[in-house]
């Protein structure tokens, strides 16, 4: 075949060119509700996109695609500094313009398909190394939604300004911050076991690498926590630890009474805090008594605020 031009409407080239048996890896920085038919992925391909705050709020990416995607085991990834338009397959390869979307549709695009290896080991290579990533799960799927509906707000680059990027590692808004006591254990051999078996169903390794990573966090009694919730840590040796975001519902473990564990989103790139710091700057942000050593829910939202800004989130 050689590489092969296609401009105008080159989006049936595209799905032609992708049906393929292979696992499939896409960059596409936005995704129209309509994605799904243009783009067929399906469990197990990779998918980085930009669901950043402002694509949201522009409607340039579709909170309804992302949950097509995830729900059919696709590894959603988002960068919301996006803006490529590449395809990769075990034979060939799609470098252009197009957005999945409508609207990709019916404006002149262009692209080029090729089943030169170099290139196509060179598109893998580029969306393997895609940084500043975070995986689109059930919580996020929440806040994009929530995004969403806020309206066109902030602009795009590429469709009508410039972007202004933000993480989205912590739920919008933090409502639920909880402090907590922490302490190294053990684990079983059977809870051990259970770890590795449900870690691998809430974390897929394929394509770039995630911003954070996920620990598990047991608890004796069930209950407490629900998905979304924001957890600091700290310990007896006067440490405070970065948020951490509690990514699954409770899961038993086995042969305990009535012990539950969670697995916790943390950021990879936050580091913790001495407490007597972190006190230190609470106070001169106007909480003279924080009370940091205390295991409870925070109910002030300016402190839950005032908290998250010791690591500027």
């Amino acid at each position: 075949m050689g590489t092969t031009f296609h401009g105008v409407s080159p989006w049936p080239h595209i799905t032609e060119a992708i049906r393929t048996k292979g696992r499939r890896y896409a960059a596409i920085a936005y995704l129209g509700e309509d994605a799904p038919k243009l783009l067929p992925f399906r469990r197990g391909d990779v998918l980085v996109v930009n669901a950043g705050k402002a694509a949201l709020r522009a409607h340039a990416t579709s909170p309804t695609a992302l949950a097509h995607y995830v729900e059919k085991g696709v590894i959603v990834m988002s960068s919301p500094k996006l803006h490529a338009k590449v395809i990769a397959t075990d034979r060939k390869a799609v470098i252009g313009s197009a957005n999945a979307s409508h609207n990709s549709t019916v404006i002149i695009e262009a692209v080029a398909i090729t089943d030169d290896p170099d290139l196509i080991t060179s598109v893998r290579k580029f969306i393997d190394e895609i940084d500043e990533t975070t995986e689109v799960d059930a919580t996020f799927l929440n806040n994009a939604a929530a995004e969403w509906r806020l309206g066109r707000a902030v602009n795009v680059p590429g469709v009508t300004g410039r972007l202004h990027t933000e993480p989205d590692f912590l739920p919008s808004p933090v409502t639920r911050l909880f402090l907590w006591n922490t302490a190294e254990y053990e684990p079983s051999a059977t809870e051990q076991r259970e770890w590795t078996a449900q870690r691998r169903r809430h974390r897929r390794s394929a394509g770039p690498t995630a911003k954070y990573q996920l620990d598990w966090f047991r608890l004796e009694e069930s209950g407490i926590l629900k998905t979304g919730d924001v957890i600091v840590q700290f310990d007896d040796d006067n440490w405070i630890y970065p948020p951490a975001v509690v990514h699954s519902d409770a899961i038993a473990v086995p042969r305990s009474r009535g012990a539950v564990a969670y697995f916790l989103r943390t950021r990879l790139d936050l580091a913790p805090l001495h407490m007597a710091d972190a006190e230190s700057a609470l106070a001169n942000l106007g909480h003279p008594h924080p009370r940091l050593r205390n295991e409870r829910r925070i109910l002030s939202p300016r402190l839950r605020s005032d908290l998250l800004k010791l690591w500027k989130l």
